[in-house]
């Protein structure tokens, strides 16, 4: 489907609008939406969790989408350039998420993941006061999560290899070295 079907697919009728660009990326296009005050997703536009996160801002919102500039969706266009490029190493757009509140938790530790590190899900439960065996549960949140790259759930590993990624996993590692990349500078 088209990205301007998708946005009439989930848009509501409705005086609340959602700005929503696409961006090229050095692996691929970002798809973020945003107003003035929030962004409310960041994903591939290949990715097999697009239409759902359209579904859920709709829902959560009672929107409509507009291919058009916000002023958070400057500041992103500026912060995910910034990050590409080595410049940035933790975003400050002020960020909205939807999602039950282990979701959100998880959300919460990932955000405090050092840039160029990684961790393993089954740590990261021992780090939330969880046993290791809470790792499927984190790994399903990280899947859930609607902002890549800002909430980095890229930088959760499994303990033998680089776990999933809902935009596939070669992403992932280019993200991880991409990091580890620039950490040394």
């Amino acid at each position: 489907m088209e990205f301007s079907e998708l946005l009439t697919k989930f848009s509501q009728n409705s005086k609340k609008s959602i700005c929503i660009l696409r961006f090229d990326s050095p692996i691929g296009k970002i798809v973020a939406a945003g107003d003035d005050n929030f962004l409310y997703v960041v994903v591939f536009e290949d990715s097999k969790n697009f239409e759902k996160e359209l579904r859920v801002i709709a829902d959560n919102l009672s929107c409509s989408f507009v291919e058009k500039k916000s002023k958070i969706l400057e500041q992103f266009e500026c912060e995910i350039k910034d990050y590409f490029d080595g410049n940035l190493r933790k975003f400050t757009v002020p960020i909205k998420t939807f999602g039950t509140d282990f979701q959100k938790e998880v959300w919460k530790h990932l955000l405090e993941l050092p840039y160029g590190s990684t961790q393993t899900y089954g740590s990261l439960a021992k780090n939330m006061g969880r046993a290791a065996s809470h790792s499927r549960a984190i790994g399903a949140a990280c899947g859930a999560n609607a902002h890549l790259i800002i909430i980095p759930c890229h930088r959760l590993v499994a303990s033998a290899t680089n776990g999933g990624f809902s935009c596939g996993v070669n992403r992932k590692e280019w993200l991880i070295e991409h990091e580890k990349k620039f950490v040394k500078l």
